[in-house]
């Protein structure tokens, strides 16, 4: 039987992500206005997702906001700062992350 949700989840203060101009050059940096929890975010933090990202996990799969920084080669043309934006952080490497920011 899964733990109950406030088992494995916490409120936690962590410092404010930037742009590693030698590692993240095709990355943006959204300012999270809205992160959607969803089942499989549920499934993940108790270890039962066919996904299972590394610990210490944020959950949160959709977010949508302001791009307000970019890597090196994320091209003007395709985005820009300041652009409303919504990402499907289930196709990051770290497989969610939308909450980190609210």
């Amino acid at each position: 039987t899964p733990s109950p949700i406030r088992d494995v989840l916490r409120i936690d203060h962590v410092p404010t992500p930037t742009i590693d101009s030698t590692h993240d050059r095709n990355n943006v940096l959204i300012s999270a206005h809205y992160a959607g929890i969803q089942y499989p975010d549920f499934l993940q933090a108790q270890g039962l997702y066919q996904i299972k990202p590394p610990l210490p996990y944020t959950p949160g799969m959709d977010v949508v906001g302001l791009v307000v920084d970019k890597g090196s080669d994320v091209s003007d043309d395709r985005i820009r700062i300041g652009d409303r934006v919504y990402a499907n952080t289930a196709l990051c490497p770290s497989g969610g992350g939308g909450l980190g920011a609210l």
